[in-house]
């Protein structure tokens, strides 16, 4: 096609691989986005086949491709053939860019199966806001399936769950006026009181959620989100008297045939016990963990589990919380069954750390690490070096950690494509989301999203030769001069930590060349 300029110069790129792999192997337009201080940045892997070149402004492309298992040769030659044309002459070749690529005899599982436990959050109610489809119907359902298919191709480990409404406030976006946009989440769970004042509950779109999430082989955890920890008691709300989580429930009152918020302790503990049985007759208890973020105040952490557990019973509810608290990570620790510690508690707890996860791995629980809108570097900012992401899989296996958890997968602001900066400074643009919203009801990958893959790959790798080699070879011979030594790791203040990392891709590749040359021998 030709863009509204007309016939003016034209360049085509075309992929010339094996006739036996040319469905393996693909070529896509890195679309610009724009970070916080309007600077462009190549992130956007398109799925157009055309774009508009504008002058003084480079284009790049993104190549991929996948070696089948059963392909027998040492060397592949990808050659990428650059056609001009002007107007209507005829298209020419003006020359052919050979990219040679040495095969290594490994296979790498796919990461579904991969023991790297990552857990990005997903943001259902995003989903259907952005594409102004009704909360919770079939497209909406069609859209959630598009996106947690390319989610679990990551080897996402944890289905999100909500079961209240707004448990993070909408990140308080009510009080952000540059960019405003509506980041609420709904209940899953369609609540209603009946005529005998019993609360009721349908269970359909929570169910139907979990499915695909099992379909695609994402669900190994269900967090359930909005029973504990819940954001902003004070400016946003608490409807429930004398219960110190703000717990937010509408329901449908069939008496009065008017929607409202379930506001005592009785209502609140017949609506938790019926969502923790159901999951219970459904036969996923096991899986089941109750997730707080970021708490705070042990005290009340413990007490609202007693509550919680109050209302199923005999069976054993297990906790999960993402802290950022060293408070908190000392005196709730044994409440909680699964933990995600942020950086700056990962390094000052890293002489501990092995004894905490086997705690924490010998309870049946998983111990991971996170960053959220801080600190400022190593991160996954639009503005961050695309080598941040791919570090998370080698500093997850540098500090032995089960895996990583990012509070991003899919949270947008009004219009990601044309302004994705919001909180700024506080926030970064990029901090909400791994991915872009796409016209075709799908996601739009990002090259963050794929360094990120790189390293959880790259982690695989690491797990394979540890078998043959120890840890301590893997962490001092082919990491340690990448990633700096860990005790000399600074923590300069609230958000400001220096690791003391390299930059430098071709350094990671270079270590993850002699891995495989490594494995290749074995």
């Amino acid at each position: 096609t030709i863009s509204w300029k007309g016939l003016g110069n034209r360049v085509r790129l075309a992929l010339n691989v094996p006739n036996s792999l040319e469905n393996n192997f693909s070529i896509n337009i890195l679309g610009y986005v724009q970070d916080d201080t309007k600077a462009f940045v190549n992130d956007a892997i398109l799925r157009d086949k055309d774009v508009l070149v504008e002058q003084y402004l480079p284009q790049t492309f993104w190549i991929e491709g996948q070696v089948p298992e059963d392909f027998k040769e040492n060397n592949l030659n990808i050659g990428i053939d650059i056609f001009k044309s002007f107007g209507y002459e005829d298209e020419e070749k003006f020359c052919t860019i050979d990219v040679p690529v040495k095969v290594k005899n490994v296979v790498l599982k796919p990461l579904n199966e991969s023991k790297f436990f990552l857990d990005l959050w997903q943001h259902p109610s995003c989903l259907a806001r952005m594409y102004k489809v009704e909360l919770w119907s079939d497209i909406h359902f069609e859209i959630i399936d598009n996106y947690l298919k390319e989610l679990a191709s990551l080897g996402e480990k944890v289905a999100t769950v909500i079961v209240s409404d707004y448990p993070w406030a909408g990140q308080s976006c009510y009080k952000v006026y540059k960019n405003p946009s509506n980041l609420y989440e709904y209940n899953m769970v369609s609540v209603s009181k009946g005529l005998d004042g019993k609360i009721k509950c349908n269970f359909e779109s929570m169910d139907k959620y979990i499915s695909i999430a099992d379909k695609h082989k994402m669900a190994q955890e269900i967090d359930l989100f909005g029973l504990l920890g819940n954001w902003c008691a004070g400016e946003f709300g608490n409807p429930v008297e004398g219960y110190k989580d703000p717990i937010r429930v509408r329901y449908f009152d069939e008496s009065d045939k008017v929607f409202k918020f379930i506001n005592n302790t009785d209502d609140l503990k017949e609506y938790i016990g019926l969502v923790l049985n159901h999951l219970i007759e459904c036969g996923l208890w096991d899986r089941v963990r109750i997730i707080a973020d970021e708490p705070n105040n042990p005290e009340v952490v413990k007490e609202c589990i007693e509550f919680i557990n109050s209302t199923v019973g005999t069976h054993q509810v297990k906790y999960k919380s993402a802290t950022h608290d060293q408070n908190f990570l000392d005196r709730a620790k044994d409440e909680i069954d699964d933990m995600s510690i942020n950086l700056k508690l990962t390094i000052q707890n890293y002489k501990d750390i092995e004894n905490l996860k086997k705690k924490i791995n010998n309870n049946g629980g998983i111990l991971t690490w996170f960053v959220c809108c801080f600190p400022e570097k190593p991160n996954s900012f639009i503005s961050s070096p695309f080598v941040e992401n791919r570090i998370i899989g080698w500093y997850t296996y540098y500090f032995g950690l089960d895996g990583f958890l990012r509070w991003d997968y899919n949270l947008w602001t009004e219009d990601p494509w044309k302004d994705s900066s919001y909180k700024f400074p506080i926030w970064k643009a990029g901090d909400m989301f791994f991915v872009y919203p796409g016209k075709d009801l799908k996601p739009v990958r990002s090259v963050r999203v794929e360094n990120l893959r790189f390293g959880i790959q790259d982690f695989e790798l690491f797990t394979m030769l540890e078998k043959e080699k120890g840890r301590e070879y893997i962490e001092v011979e082919l990491m340690q001069e990448l990633l700096n030594k860990k005790e000399n790791a600074e923590i300069k203040g609230f958000g400001d930590i220096e690791l003391g990392y390299s930059l430098d891709n071709c350094g990671y590749d270079k270590v993850k060349k002699y891995v495989l040359e490594l494995l290749e021998r074995l």
